[in-house]
């Protein structure tokens, strides 16, 4: 039988709390080492008393700690057992990042530059790998974005599939791995910045992206590596320019709420 219990050279990794906000300190910790697989999925905690030893805090502060966590889906408490670490926390820590973008505009800019870097190599080499299936796929996402215009959700999800159908035509399943992730981290960004399908400027939008993709199918069909990639980065940095201008204002709402709450 597996013995789950929490490694003693583990603890060595966590250090007192010294702040005043106890539990949140202790949930940043256990988050921080589970992120970074210190704590594995269904390993068990230590006691509460060996816990709030290490940590150097009451069974308070421990316990709403815990319980915050149980909640998240992070740990899992089970009765007369203990408390475990989730498998399924992987899911929350992702979701959490993806909402921690929506508050810190550096990660986005981050990740935009990250999404250009990767995605003008992925179109290069996809431009010499595709075969012929991987184009045809990606016939069919353009023509699935200029049948739903008028769906931002739907016209999006083709976009996106689009852009893996491109990193799955490197062949390279880490390369894929990677731009899947990071345009998962930005869609909830991408997903804010759409306007009203029915207004002009929405549909220009959209009508520009349906070329720019098109575009990008024309240099990968031709195989000519330098032309996919010039083609990938003017169609990254033009769809960059939209989110930039709408983290700009999310920016000036938030700064405009705030100051509407220290006036009050």
């Amino acid at each position: 039988m597996t013995n789950n219990k929490l490694r003693p050279e583990t603890l060595k990794e966590v250090s007192p709390i010294r702040r005043t906000s106890l539990s949140d300190k202790i949930i940043e910790q256990i988050i921080d080492l589970i992120s970074r697989n210190i704590l594995k999925p269904g390993e068990k905690l230590p006691s509460e008393k060996e816990l709030c030893k290490q940590f150097g805090v009451g069974r308070t502060s421990l316990r709403e700690a815990l319980r915050s966590l149980v909640v998240m889906g992070i740990l899992d408490g089970r009765v007369g057992e203990g408390t475990f670490v989730s498998h399924n926390n992987q899911r929350y820590l992702e979701r959490n990042l993806q909402w921690g973008l929506l508050l810190d505009r550096k990660k986005v800019e981050d990740l935009l530059e990250i999404r250009l870097m990767l995605e003008s190599q992925t179109a290069r080499s996809a431009a010499r790998k595709a075969t012929t299936a991987n184009l045809q796929a990606m016939e069919a996402t353009i023509l699935g974005m200029r049948e739903s215009v008028d769906q931002p959700e739907k016209f999006l999800q083709f976009d996106l599939d689009f852009h893996l159908l491109v990193a799955q035509a490197t062949q390279n399943s880490i390369l894929y791995n990677l731009l899947s992730m990071t345009r998962g981290y930005l869609q909830q960004w991408i997903k804010e910045s759409l306007d009203d399908p029915s207004t002009l400027k929405a549909r220009n939008r959209a009508e520009s992206s349906i070329q720019e993709h098109q575009a990008i199918l024309q240099t990968l069909w031709t195989r000519h590596a330098e032309k996919a990639q010039q083609a990938m980065t003017r169609h990254i940095l033009s769809s960059s320019a939209d989110l930039y201008n709408h983290i700009e204002q999310k920016s000036d709402a938030w700064v405009i709420q705030l100051e509407n709450l220290l006036l009050q």
